[in-house]
């Protein structure tokens, strides 16, 4: 009952938001018994922000850490002074293409139409087969963090066989080159 009970304070509670700001959005998805599979929301302040810095947008769902080990996802920029911003919020029961495609397509709704130039995502495959669905002229590139996070366990061998591996492959993901530097090199 009261997994019920929070579902109708979270409806009725963006339903108040709604009625008080004109600029608040939510949407909600229902399975085939009626029930929530999926919300997203974003206020004024997230939409207005989109507007104006939502050129590159971080999406990424965090692990099940709520009672309802529902992912929490979030859409999340960098303002004109380097600080985060964010864009929108969402609870996903499923962590399926059919999910994030109607997530992806419910942001694109609330942002007026608006796709970003850019989305960084980790390395889900529902994700990376909803965003074209979703985000027509949109590039989807995998997050940094991601990915240092996954290299490092790929190449701790060549960590221990070569001394000076790690701060030289560091060097070159910080600092690029410039293709001719690279093959000068």
């Amino acid at each position: 009952m009261d997994d019920v009970d929070d579902v109708l304070k979270t409806v009725n509670f963006f339903r108040e938001m709604q009625a008080i700001n004109r600029e608040f959005f939510c949407d909600m998805q229902l399975d085939e018994s009626d029930r929530v599979k999926n919300i997203f929301w974003a206020n004024a302040s997230c939409r207005g922000a989109y507007q104006d810095f939502g050129d590159c947008v971080m999406f990424d769902t965090t692990y099940k850490t709520n009672k309802y080990h529902m992912p929490l996802g979030v859409f999340v920029g960098t303002n004109n002074h380097l600080h985060t911003t964010f864009f929108g919020f969402a609870l996903i029961r499923d962590e399926d293409a059919d999910s994030f495609r109607w997530l992806f397509k419910t942001f694109l709704r609330c942002m007026r139409g608006k796709d970003p130039t850019c989305i960084l995502t980790d390395q889900c495959p529902a994700m990376a087969l909803a965003i074209p669905d979703a985000f027509k002229n949109t590039l989807n590139k995998l997050c940094r963090w991601h990915i240092m996070r996954k290299y490092r366990e790929h190449l701790a061998y060549l960590y221990n066989l070569h001394e000076d591996f790690k701060d030289e492959f560091t060097s070159i993901l910080n600092w690029p080159l410039m293709p001719t530097e690279f093959e000068a090199a």
